[in-house]
């Protein structure tokens, strides 16, 4: 009789040891899943960088799609609104020749235009889209070719080097 007790006692033992194990191997499956929940979450993030440096490659691209807040940004330079802006860009005017009828030098207007700039693309950077250099480079282009930037803002201007060959 001494031993029924005894392989009761060894009984519960035995499935409490069990009961534990079980509990203790699920409890680690539940923090494996949370972990690899978790780094799935991160991964994509992670992506981005990759992703941006797809878009990097067509800053034209990027360009224009900022093209409307480029002129939003040099039309209040210029005391202007955009859509004055579009009209002399349009009627064949040059940058150069509205900053001219604004009263705006020529040095003022390549700040202006470093400025706007600056400021339309930086959403392009906040996102990745961009890197700050890209837009920097860019930049220092639009002020040594004023024309591009002419037509990027929707502007017919002739080129004026081509009046001068002629001559």
């Amino acid at each position: 009789m001494r031993k029924k007790p005894l392989y009761i006692i060894a009984g519960v033992i035995v499935l409490l040891l069990v009961v534990v194990g079980v509990g203790s191997i699920a409890f680690l499956i539940t923090i494996e899943i949370a972990n690899a929940q978790r780094t799935a979450a991160i991964t994509p993030t992670v992506q981005v960088p990759t992703t941006a440096t797809t878009k990097v490659s067509g800053i034209g691209k990027t360009v224009k799609q900022y093209a409307p807040a480029i002129k939003t940004q040099l039309a209040q330079s210029l005391n202007l609104s955009p859509a004055q802006l579009t009209a002399d860009l349009q009627s064949g005017k040059t940058l150069t020749d509205i900053a001219a009828a604004q009263h705006v030098s020529s040095t003022q207007l390549q700040t202006n235009v470093a400025n706007a700039l600056q400021i339309a693309l930086k959403p392009a950077v906040d996102d990745g889209t961009l890197t700050q250099q890209q837009v920097d480079k860019f930049v220092k282009k639009a002020q040594g070719n004023p024309n591009a930037l002419d037509r990027l803002l929707g502007g017919k201007a002739i080129p004026q080097v081509t009046p001068t060959a002629g001559q």
